[in-house]
């Protein structure tokens, strides 16, 4: 009895391996779908900073084989098997999943997930790698703000191999507003081919009780330069004040005061006076009676 429940443990395990392991079937609307994101270096990087987040726990590092050890196994974004699907196929996979693999159509907008296509592809030996590990290179940036137009107006430079600064071109400046908890990301612009580039404040930005906002402004992690942090900048929404006294509030000082309850007040007190002066007169009766 117990050899013939430990076969059919083994041959439902089987079953299960053998159907992860079946050919992941993508419609055919689908396969041909071309990616409308740019293969460029800023899709590029964004793609891998998804990557990073999302993937790579179970992928692992591209290029290292060093993903989990899962049935099946997640492949690394270099193989065969990964590079064999069309962009269409990749970004069904990672839109609906399946089994281990997580579905990302809520938690990562169709945009991205078609970056995310971009980063997969930076490994594709049929491309130019647009994206490679390097040491990150020593960069200056500037930079100051329009508090009349609410904008950030930014200029970099990168070290060459002369060692001289040249303008920083197609680079990612990111933008975050300095808070007590750390830095609030509020978006991000890219140089142009002067090395500059202007970021204008949205309008929802929440400044202090005057509207300021220390603001930082940086590169990314392929360069060494120091962020800039321009304060007390006054490019914000004033931050609301909370009110004490408002209207329909329980207690209150002035004529927003619920009328049922300043009755309920005055009739309280009335009657706590009422209960005094009885007693008072109370006294005075038994003073009297003593006295005669």
């Amino acid at each position: 009895m117990k050899k013939q429940i430990i076969l059919t443990l083994v041959i439902a395990l089987m079953s299960v391996f053998q159907g992860l392991a079946q050919e992941w079937l993508v419609p055919d609307d689908q396969k041909t779908l071309t990616n409308p994101s740019e293969y460029n270096l800023s899709n590029v990087k964004k793609g891998k900073d998804l990557y990073m987040k999302n993937c790579k726990s179970c992928h692992g590092d591209p290029g290292k084989h060093n993903g989990l050890p899962l049935v099946p196994a997640p492949p690394d974004v270099v193989s065969e098997k990964m590079q064999n699907n069309t962009d269409g196929e990749l970004h069904y996979k990672i839109t609906k999943g399946r089994g281990g693999m997580p579905q990302f159509e809520i938690t990562i907008s169709d945009d991205d997930r078609w970056r995310l296509i971009n980063f997969i592809r930076n490994f594709d030996p049929s491309r130019e790698q647009l994206l490679v590990d390097a040491p990150p290179k020593k960069a200056k940036l500037l930079a100051s703000v329009n508090e009349v137009e609410k904008k950030v107006e930014i200029f970099a430079e990168v070290e060459d191999a002369n060692g001289s600064f040249v303008t920083l071109t197609d680079a990612a400046v990111k933008i975050s507003a300095k808070k007590a908890f750390g830095n609030l990301p509020i978006g991000e612009v890219l140089t142009n081919a002067d090395g500059r580039a202007e970021y204008k404040i949205p309008e929802t930005l929440i400044g202090d009780e005057n509207g300021m906002v220390n603001i930082v402004v940086q590169l990314d992690e392929a360069y060494i330069t120091d962020n800039v942090v321009l304060d007390a900048a006054k490019v914000g929404q004033l931050k609301p004040q909370p009110k004490l006294i408002k209207k329909e509030i329980l207690w209150s000082t002035n004529e927003n005061i619920q009328t049922w309850l300043l009755l309920s007040y005055l009739g309280a007190v009335g009657a706590a006076w009422a209960a005094i002066a009885y007693v008072v007169f109370q006294i005075f009766k038994i003073w009297r009676l003593g006295k005669e």
